[in-house]
């Protein structure tokens, strides 16, 4: 087995051709409705079969895991989590945001992450103390003491249905990808996002990508959580906030529930 940066350019591959894979087909999928009413198309189902056969071909002592597919792979302490559309409401819909996701979960540690967001044209990546960058480029988030009026603030709809919105600062966005809200995070597009409900593969590659560029986690409660702490409390159980850590304790100062 290589080390982590060998590991992630292998990944990279791999995001790379399932984006381009994935631009191709964008304009002609299938949806269906799953017993949750979210949808999940011919599309979805490929491209995990797709990158479960290259990550199962690269790395066959890993376990493998994903949105719409059972456990597969191997059996060593190494996990990799895909999600092979994360927003597949705003694909089916034609809203360009929309995210390629692969984490690596190591002994229960996020360690790598690798998330394509073909519309835009980006690859976002990180490995645990290597940063956290963008087609190439080292990104970080925005930090702050407190909040700008014009500073987006996402928050997801599980969420949205749950805090507040008076309390929260700025200007409250909902993508409809916590993938790309993440990365977005990560990159200073957003200042913060906000989950509640989410599963391990939505938040596996994003977590190690904000964490890496600076962002914390924090529950409304006022819980900090580590990375790992944050992955493995999912199906996301309490509104959690995910900010650099001027931002993060701004909001948890105002932040309320219904």
């Amino acid at each position: 087995m290589g080390t982590l940066e060998t590991d992630l350019e292998i990944v990279k591959g791999f995001a790379t051709e399932a984006a381009r894979i994935a631009l191709a087909r964008a304009g002609s999928v299938q949806p269906e409705e799953k017993a949750n009413l979210s949808f999940v198309t011919d599309l979805d189902r490929d491209l995990e079969q797709f990158l479960r056969g290259k990550l199962a071909e690269a790395f066959p002592d890993d376990e493998l895991t994903g949105e719409e597919y059972a456990p597969s792979g191997g059996t060593g302490k190494r996990r990799w989590s895909i999600d092979p559309i994360d927003g597949t409401g705003n694909l089916v819909h034609r809203l360009p945001l929309w995210a390629i996701s692969i984490g690596l979960i190591d002994d229960g540690e996020p360690v790598l992450g690798v998330i394509a967001i073909p519309p835009l044209g980006e690859l976002y990546w990180a490995t645990k103390g290597g940063g956290a960058w963008r087609d190439g480029v080292r990104i970080n988030t925005s930090d702050a003491e407190g909040f700008h009026s014009q500073d987006n603030l996402c928050v997801g709809t599980n969420a949205l249905r749950t805090l507040d919105p008076r309390t929260l600062p700025g200007r409250l966005r909902d993508l409809g990808s916590a993938c790309c809200e993440q990365a977005f995070v990560a990159c200073g597009r957003l200042v913060a996002c906000t989950f509640l409900g989410e599963a391990t593969h939505d938040v596996a590659a994003g977590s190690i990508l904000v964490a890496e560029a600076g962002a914390r986690f924090a529950t409304i409660d006022g819980e900090h959580l580590t990375t790992a702490q944050f992955v493995a409390r999912t199906p996301v159980p309490r509104p959690t906030f995910v900010a650099p850590p001027g931002r993060l304790a701004a909001l948890l100062k105002v932040a309320r529930l219904f």
